[in-house]
């Protein structure tokens, strides 16, 4: 069975709390600055971080770096390395940009909670109407109107069921105005408080749940199983 890889940003004075992104076979992501436009898959908050700085490649189970012409360069093992030339990442190497100041490590992992495959069954579909208008999800006879971010967020996980998405990509999908040069941070209690009324609101439908340095995922709620509304941690 392939191995579940994971490249997850770590930043001076971050360590362990950056974005990530799972790495599929024969998926190139694009690493680069953050612009506000969402061209980059992994997009870096550092200003010496070019906008299209490395691609990353997953070829079964081997993992492969090319630099694109970035103007600060990326470094795999601490040498830089030659633009538009691809390398391979072996286990213990270490790809870093910008002689050091941002960390990509490579993670595989076998973790029950992080190898959820990413899938909307046929049953889900056949259950579940989404109105983009009205804001509204149809479940069998159950509707349910949101606020347009309730709705944007809703969609978002909807789109990723049972697979983690990060705060990053909740606040480029849900506040995409704030997301450009001098525009107001979106802060950590306005993500929970989203996430909290947006999970009561789902009812005995969906749960949401945040995972300490792993992201929020959504889940199909079981008829067995406990609804927790509470704020995410």
């Amino acid at each position: 069975m392939p191995d579940i890889i994971k490249i997850i940003v770590d930043t001076a004075g971050l360590e362990g709390h950056g974005a990530f992104i799972y790495l599929e076979n024969h998926k190139p992501v694009l690493v680069g600055r953050h612009t506000g436009t969402g061209q980059t898959d992994l997009p870096l908050y550092n200003q010496l971080v070019s906008k299209q700085h490395c691609r990353l490649s997953r070829v079964h189970n081997d993992v492969y770096v090319e630099d694109l012409g970035s103007k600060n360069g990326t470094e795999l093992n601490g040498k830089r390395l030659h633009p538009n030339q691809s390398y391979r990442i072996g286990d213990g190497d270490q790809l870093t940009l910008v002689n050091g100041l941002v960390a990509l490590h490579l993670e595989r992992g076998s973790d029950l909670e992080e190898t959820r495959e990413y899938r909307v069954s046929d049953l889900m579909e056949n259950e579940i109407r989404l109105h983009d208008y009205l804001q509204n999800i149809q479940i069998g006879s159950d509707s349910i109107t949101l606020s347009k971010k309730e709705y944007q967020l809703f969609k978002l996980l909807y789109n990723c069921l049972d697979h983690f998405v990060t705060r990053d990509q909740i606040v480029r999908e849900v506040w995409p105005e704030r997301c450009v040069d001098d525009a107001e941070l979106v802060g950590v209690d306005e993500v929970n408080s989203l996430i909290y009324r947006t999970n009561k609101k789902l009812g005995d439908h969906f749960t949401i749940r945040s995972v300490y340095k792993k992201g929020v995922y959504m889940k199909k709620q079981d008829d067995s199983e406990e609804v927790s509304t509470g704020s995410p941690s």
